[in-house]
């Protein structure tokens, strides 16, 4: 678990996050499960959760010494990275340059990143924290030769908010900004490399060779 204090739009936030491998024993191998949050306090000095996040990454290199088909892989984890495998899975693999029948397929994936949920409270959006909490978990998840998925569908209280096609617009809006693109309807996907920890290892690594 990481935990870090930072600064959001004048707002002091702690990041915390865990990673551990898959509760169901006959993925544990190739399935971890993320999850991450950020958290303030009121002015009574109790804890208030801002943001979270919880995903998967799956390393298809290690998962397919029991999954020959690479859909079946995706069918056995969850109906929403099932759906995800009709939009990305070419001649049974995945690329990290995807999604347009008009690109070059260059660079098969080694995993999948897939995001379950972001959900930044409304009360604490457009300060920077949905992108915030993306930058951490890219520090803590390996990203490499990856594929970042998501389904770019709001996350709401039914109680307080209202999912609206504004909303739905200004989420894809966002993940458009930071590098996303759409594939199929809902789904939008972004190559690791783009990430920021995957940027900061290279321009490392560069610098180190020059």
């Amino acid at each position: 678990m990481q935990n870090e204090n930072a600064p959001a739009a004048d707002i002091e936030l702690e990041f915390e996050f865990s990673i551990k491998p898959s509760d169901i024993e006959e993925f544990s191998l190739f399935l971890l499960e993320f999850k991450g949050r950020a958290i303030t306090w009121d002015d009574d000095a109790e804890e208030k959760e801002v943001a979270r996040i919880n995903g998967h990454r799956i390393d298809i290199a290690l998962a397919r010494q029991s999954f020959d088909s690479l859909q079946e892989l995706f069918d056995s984890i969850s109906p929403e990275i099932s759906d995800l495998g009709a939009h990305i899975i070419s001649n049974n693999n995945c690329f990290v340059e995807c999604c347009s029948k008009d690109e070059p397929e260059v660079t098969p994936c080694s995993s999948l990143v897939y995001i379950d949920e972001l959900l930044v409270e409304p009360d604490y959006r457009n300060a920077g924290i949905g992108t915030e909490m993306l930058k951490r978990m890219s520090q803590v998840v390996d990203l490499n030769r990856a594929l970042v998925a998501l389904k770019a569908f709001p996350i709401v209280d039914d109680k307080t908010e209202e999912r609206t096609p504004e909303l739905k617009k200004q989420l894809k809006h966002f993940y458009s900004k930071i590098g996303f693109r759409h594939s199929g309807e809902h789904y939008m996907v972004k190559d690791a490399r783009d990430c920021h920890a995957q940027r900061m290892r290279a321009m490392a690594e560069e610098n180190g060779a020059s």
